[in-house]
């Protein structure tokens, strides 16, 4: 087995790169970002900061990140703030494979503390069948439903045989 580390901005070995739908931002070299975590606790010292809005007009959504791989297992990474605001540290993840919904993550921040907590595994699949595959993250719900929701996507892992 080989596990294979994917940056927010860089590609695999393959040439894949994950790619971004939706108003995603640079998060080192953001100048309108409320989420300044430390880049030297995120991998490769990059991060892609998403940040869904449901009741703006219009609204955010969908804010999605996909990734194709050839492989049996996915572990994906953020980082998450401890904050009720500016950041907003609330996190609302849906998780695809295969155009299936497969998992979901949702964090209230513990308090108002602020901080940050880095490489959270806040999606994992190990029983994957070997073959290609489509992962997506949305960040938050869709239909002007839910809370803002912030995601500071790091870095994923895929294992292939």
């Amino acid at each position: 087995l080989v596990n294979v580390t994917v940056d927010d901005s860089a590609a695999d070995f393959t040439g894949e790169y994950i790619v971004y739908q939706g108003p995603w931002n640079d998060g080192a070299s953001c100048t309108v970002c409320t989420a300044t975590p430390d880049p030297g606790f995120m991998y490769n010292r990059s991060w892609k900061d998403g940040t869904y809005y449901p009741t703006s007009s219009p609204p955010t959504g969908p804010l999605n990140a996909t990734f194709s791989f050839n492989g049996t297992a996915i572990y994906v990474f953020c980082a998450l703030v401890s904050s009720f605001s500016h950041p907003y540290g609330y996190s609302n993840m849906a998780f695809y494979i295969d155009d299936e919904l497969v998992g979901h993550f949702e964090k209230i921040p513990p308090d108002n503390q602020g901080g940050y907590t880095y490489n959270v595994s806040v999606y994992s699949n190990t029983s994957l069948s070997a073959g290609k595959h489509t992962f997506m993250l949305q960040n938050g719900q869709f239909g002007n439903a839910g809370n803002i929701s912030l995601t500071l996507l790091d870095y994923l892992v895929y294992t292939y045989v």
